[in-house]
């Protein structure tokens, strides 16, 4: 099995190599959906619930959907300013005595 993640923790002026491993492994089956009658692949249309048309890829936006059924649309910068500083090295800052 290969790590998820590979890095160290450090702490001081002493680094531990770390592999993190996931603690379960999914085993699925890719399957396609196709027509009965031939066996031609089916494809997803992304389409507009309320004009019924079809809508390209550069005019759909994410969005969290609040109690009053309106939505606060997310662009990439909200995503990329919510993701956590990515590093190879976690830092023990701090040890607690368990007593």
């Amino acid at each position: 099995m290969k790590p998820i993640w590979t890095g160290a923790i450090g702490f001081g002026l002493v680094n531990i190599p770390v592999k993190l491993y996931s603690a379960t492994t999914s085993s699925s089956l890719d399957l396609d959906m196709l027509d009965k009658k031939d066996q031609a692949r089916i494809h997803f249309m992304r389409v507009n619930e309320k004009t019924g048309k079809e809508v390209k890829w550069e005019n759909i936006v994410k969005g969290f959907k609040l109690p009053n059924h309106k939505y606060v649309v997310l662009t990439d910068k909200d995503f990329e300013s919510a993701s956590p500083k990515k590093t190879k090295t976690i830092e023990i800052i701090n040890f607690i005595n368990a007593n």
